[in-house]
């Protein structure tokens, strides 16, 4: 595109003759290119470890995908409620969705539930087990294991960490005497 504009503008100042159809000719490749770019919208293919090109999920199929996760948290969401929602098989959704977003579904489903239990850890004083039933995880156990793989800690430790760093500590008295 730059050396086309370079070109266009060489043209336009040029004393030739032909430079006025050499310029036009030059302004239908600088919008073709432009077109071109814009028709192709579809996402590159990703080589999988077997060796396969696997195309990566639309991002329209991908937001709309993203806002069924968010929408539905709470619920029971399976990799077939999710293909459904991006209008593929499980299989092809599952491969593309992996392609565009570096994890499987289910991981994403994962990490959005602990980023929704952390936004809920902060800024209320309901119990971890509410917290586990409401971001959709069926026991508070399972909320633990998987919220202390993605943040390091528990829900309680973290809850308390943060509250420790949120909350000022009391400054000292000095005594007037």
């Amino acid at each position: 595109m730059e050396r086309l504009s370079d070109a266009l503008a060489a043209t336009q100042i040029s004393d030739d003759p032909n430079s006025a159809i050499y310029a036009d000719a030059l302004r239908l490749a600088i919008l073709t290119r432009q077109f071109s770019r814009q028709a192709d919208a579809t996402p590159p293919a990703v080589e999988t470890p077997s060796g396969r090109n696997v195309r990566s999920l639309q991002k329209w199929r991908l937001k709309r995908v993203a806002q069924y996760v968010d929408e539905n948290l709470s619920a029971k969401i399976t990799l077939q409620d999710l293909a459904a929602v991006a209008g593929l098989s499980r299989m092809h959704f599952a491969a593309q969705f992996r392609a565009a977003m570096g994890m499987r579904p289910h991981e994403y489903l994962l990490k959005r539930r602990i980023e929704r239990a952390e936004e809920l850890l902060k800024h209320t004083d309901i119990p971890l087990v509410e917290i586990a039933l409401t971001v959709g995880f069926q026991t508070q156990a399972h909320f633990t294991t998987v919220f202390k793989r993605f943040a390091g800690d528990t829900p309680y430790q973290w809850r308390s960490a943060w509250l420790a760093q949120v909350t000022p500590l009391p400054s000292p008295r000095v005594s007037a005497s």
